[in-house]
């Protein structure tokens, strides 16, 4: 009788195999400078903020036949990571960075095509610069608990109490990353494994979208960073897709991991509409509320799906009495809204707002509502602080067009930080004398 082994015990053996082929058939190119010039820093380092003791049976899975005994794991913390210049600019606060769905810090650090990201460049203007891994996401670990206790009862039979506990775990497809910002997949309707992907701007590429761009340029992003590993589907798992084949060897797709942070437990909001929240938009706003007081004052700059955790961060401050040490809220391409984290236009009379979009991305009606709501008030005399929706592809520069949602990753990355850079300096009051930047 032939013996079968399981297919994840053959992996390794297949990869090791197939890398060492492919290997041999190609050089490894050398690194390059990811930097512009040297970064003098006199600080850095890393840390956690937040979190709670958690007392659980399924903090690891007992051997067969012993029964599960209580352990204690942490959950909800958050990973921080920082460069304090050593030439700081004068009384600027620091920046809290934090990223979007299915990615990690790595985003904000350096490009995919090995150059300066928007960590070191906004330390080289001279910010103390502060990178998070949301709550249950990357450095910042999950709570496997959960999942060992939903195997333990659907191994025990109780299937209708196992599997409600079995958290979906969202993330970004690599094909998905391509079709929300870079392209399409054509004919409508087809999967990778019989459509095309296309890129913005070359032939072939349908009008759909034409009411957010047109189809004649393409995406201000490194297609040319590739893997060719990956391209040759080594040691690749399933059937290949259509192709072109580069469309799925972007380095870019090695960032993408899921949203873990589903593992977590949720909250109620009284005055968010709606009032559950779920674990992403819980555990994240309070660590970097925790984050921005150990600071003593910091600008928080969000991305895509952590735009709303800022928006929840400011409630968390306004309930603790701390609202004033939010120097400056930055939503780019997040949700703005002020009823949905359970916040008042006048909660900003006091705090500078920028929201900012892309290219290839609808105008958000909510943050021009927001942005205009802010400023009405100050007009009216009742808040200094100001509000602005900066949209790329509307203030006529060419070196913006194609900018794409993962804009920090761009060919134009640094023409972008510098729109965030400028308006900080002219709309972000500097610190008082008597804060300080702490770790």
């Amino acid at each position: 009788m032939t013996s079968h082994k399981p297919l994840f015990r053959l992996l390794p053996a297949i990869l090791l195999a197939t890398l060492a082929g492919s290997a041999a058939a190609q050089e490894t190119p050398k690194m390059k400078k990811f930097l512009t010039k040297p970064l003098v820093i006199e600080d850095q380092g890393s840390f956690f903020v937040g979190g709670v003791p958690k007392v659980t049976n399924y903090a690891t899975v007992p051997a067969a036949g012993q029964s599960p005994v209580p352990n204690q794991i942490m959950i909800g913390q958050m990973y921080v990571q920082f460069e304090i210049p050593v030439a700081k600019k004068r009384n600027a606060p620091p920046v809290i960075m934090v990223h979007g769905s299915t990615h990690t810090a790595a985003c904000l650090e350096s490009t995919p095509d090995g150059r300066e990201g928007w960590y070191p460049y906004f330390v080289r203007k001279g910010i103390s610069t502060y990178l998070v891994d949301q709550a249950g996401r990357g450095r910042s670990g999950f709570d496997e608990s959960v999942l060992h206790e939903a195997a333990a009862l659907i191994r025990g039979g109780d299937v209708s109490k196992g599997l409600p506990l079995i958290p979906a775990f969202g993330r970004i497809t690599d094909n998905g990353a391509w079709t929300q910002w870079f392209g399409h997949l054509i004919p409508e309707g087809s999967t990778i494994l019989n459509g095309t992907l296309i890129q913005h701007g070359d032939p072939g590429d349908p009008p759909s979208d034409d009411a957010t761009h047109t189809n004649d340029y393409r995406p201000a992003y490194p297609f040319s960073a590739v893997d060719a590993n990956v391209a040759a589907r080594v040691g690749a798992i399933g059937p290949s897709p259509k192709g072109p084949v580069n469309d799925f060897a972007l380095e870019y797709y090695k960032q993408l991991v899921p949203n873990a942070e589903a593992t977590l437990p949720g909250s109620v909001c009284p005055t968010c509409d709606p009032k559950e929240i779920a674990p992403a938009n819980t555990w994240t706003p309070m660590d970097l509320a925790l984050l921005v007081e150990k600071l003593g004052g910091a600008v928080v700059a969000t991305h895509s799906q952590s735009g709303i955790m800022g928006h929840h961060m400011v409630r968390i401050l306004k309930e603790r009495g701390h609202l004033d040490l939010l120097k400056g809220l930055i939503t780019i391409e997040g949700s703005c809204s002020l009823p949905n984290s359970g916040l008042k236009v006048e909660d900003f009379d006091n705090i500078p707002y920028l929201a900012l979009k892309g290219d290839y991305t609808a105008t958000s009606e909510t943050c021009q509502t927001t942005v205009d709501a802010i400023n009405a008030r100050r007009t009216a005399g009742q808040g200094t602080a100001k509000a602005e929706y900066i949209k790329l592809d509307e203030v006529g520069n060419p070196i913006f067009k194609g900018t794409t949602h993962m804009m920090m990753l761009g060919t134009n990355n640094l023409e972008v930080a510098d729109v965030i850079l400028n308006w900080t300096e002219a709309n972000i009051p500097g610190k008082s004398k008597t804060s300080k930047t702490k770790k």
